[in-house]
């Protein structure tokens, strides 16, 4: 298939969500993405409104990882096309790479990746005071989303269904369990920080970060703790919260 073709492909996914209904979720913006490469996969006729129809049944996946899951339709549909796959056995691989994408694609950026960029781009507020601070939010998350959004067609496009293993090598589930867990102490550090900072007015660039330093040591050292007793589980949040407070507390003392 021409890069231009493909190419017009990715622009149009731009808008899967554009047409976002509850029946079909986003089948509209699929159907609407790959009608330029279908008509060039299939010749007109029964051939070409069939592939249309089985563009409009359910579609639903992660927008960012949207790409991958479209190059490999297009891929099935070539398929198809030549005899090589059923039309069901096309539809069953479709869908569980599309439920595989969603469930990887959320993890990694609804749940990790984008919650992250915004506490970072807040603590950008806080710390630099200047007006672009907010704009490191999306310089943060638009970079990795775009590429693999119109990226990632190419790439399923080019490998089908051996996408998946790539997926598996790359280990994707255990990267966003990672960024969430790095996230989670990022976020409570920041609670118990920003708070009182904002409440006292004191917008010190070296005391935000010394105190930040302080509160993560602690929450690190609870953190240890937790894994070596197990019964301090039900204590964690009490006792990660008198942490914070404590350091809290001494703060102007090591700073």
């Amino acid at each position: 298939m021409k890069f231009s073709t493909l190419a017009g492909v990715a622009l149009r996914s731009l808008f899967l969500e554009a047409s976002w209904n509850n029946q079909g979720q986003q089948n509209l913006g699929l159907a609407s993405a790959i009608d330029p490469a279908l008509k060039l996969i299939h010749p007109p006729g029964a051939a070409l409104r069939a592939a249309r129809e089985r563009a409009l049944d359910f579609f639903n996946t992660n927008p960012v990882l949207s790409g991958p899951a479209i190059g490999v339709v297009l891929k099935l549909e070539e398929e198809v096309a030549d005899g090589r796959l059923g039309v069901l056995e096309r539809n069953r691989l479709s869908a569980t790479l599309n439920m595989a994408l969603a469930s990887i694609g959320d993890a990694l950026f609804w749940q990790s990746w984008l919650p992250f960029c915004a506490l970072a781009a807040v603590w950008a507020v806080f710390s630099l005071n200047q007006w672009w601070a907010p704009l490191i939010l999306p310089a943060l998350f638009c970079p990795p989303a775009l590429t693999l959004r119109l990226g990632g067609l190419y790439l399923g496009y080019g490998r089908g269904v051996g996408i998946i293993d790539l997926l598996a090598r790359v280990q994707a589930q255990g990267l966003a369990r990672r960024i969430r867990q790095v996230m989670a102490i990022f976020l409570g550090v920041s609670t118990a920080v920003l708070i009182p900072v904002r409440i006292e007015h004191d917008f010190s660039l070296g005391g935000l970060w010394a105190t930040m330093a302080l509160v993560t040591a602690g929450i690190l050292v609870m953190r240890t703790a937790v894994r070596r007793a197990r019964a301090l589980n039900f204590w964690y949040p009490l006792l990660l919260a008198a942490v914070a407070l404590a350091f809290l507390s001494v703060r102007d003392f090591f700073v």
